[in-house]
């Protein structure tokens, strides 16, 4: 897994347009139900239930924060790798069985969204990408940016700023970051070309 992940930001490191990886999030389930009562005054867990419906965790040895459910589910945010996703996830587990709150559990991690982010080398005529493109939302009344829903990112979609930065959202595989450099790389083309015509 870390080897795929080195080789990823090698890639977009040669790149023109660099991609930068800012948040991951990742579930597991531990098939059994947590008291998130008894969690609330451990070192590292935060639970008030006026808040939010979960504990959350945040300690030294977390590489982010892990959301806990009293159903077993845990969700991993705000990493910038699924490795530290899976690292966090593993962590709480252990946690919880060993404050003997769950018994031991071997947990499978499931990579549900990548959040990544672009800085384009010029600002972007949006107003003309949201002509020319198929499938994109630019109501600038509502919010500053194009909203683009790219066939290759299946499902994902692009936040598109004048500034030429761009946020895609809703990836799901590793592998898509390749494909939303590309899409980068060629909304950069298009923009020339359309600013030179």
């Amino acid at each position: 897994m870390l080897t795929v992940d080195l080789g990823i930001r090698l890639l977009l490191k040669r790149s023109s347009v660099g991609l930068s990886i800012v948040n991951v999030v990742a579930t597991a389930e531990l098939s059994q139900s947590v008291d998130l009562w008894k969690l609330a005054q451990v070192d590292g867990f935060l639970y008030d239930q006026a808040i939010y419906h979960c504990a959350y965790l945040k300690d030294a040895k977390t590489r982010a924060k892990v959301s806990i459910f009293s159903t077993g589910k845990m969700v991993s945010i705000g990493t910038r790798n699924l490795a530290d996703s899976k690292h966090d996830l593993k962590y709480a587990a252990k946690r919880l069985a060993d404050l003997e709150l769950t018994h031991p559990a071997k947990i499978s991690v499931k990579l549900q969204n990548i959040v990544a982010t672009a800085r384009l080398s010029q600002n972007l005529d949006i107003e003309n990408l949201a002509r020319t493109l198929p499938d994109v939302i630019y109501e600038p009344d509502q919010f500053p940016a194009a909203i683009y829903h790219s066939k290759e990112l299946d499902g994902a979609s692009m936040l598109i700023f004048s500034s030429g930065k761009i946020v895609f959202a809703g990836l799901r595989a590793r592998g898509q970051l390749a494909t939303a450099r590309k899409i980068a790389v060629s909304l950069t083309k298009l923009a020339n070309s359309s600013s030179q015509g």
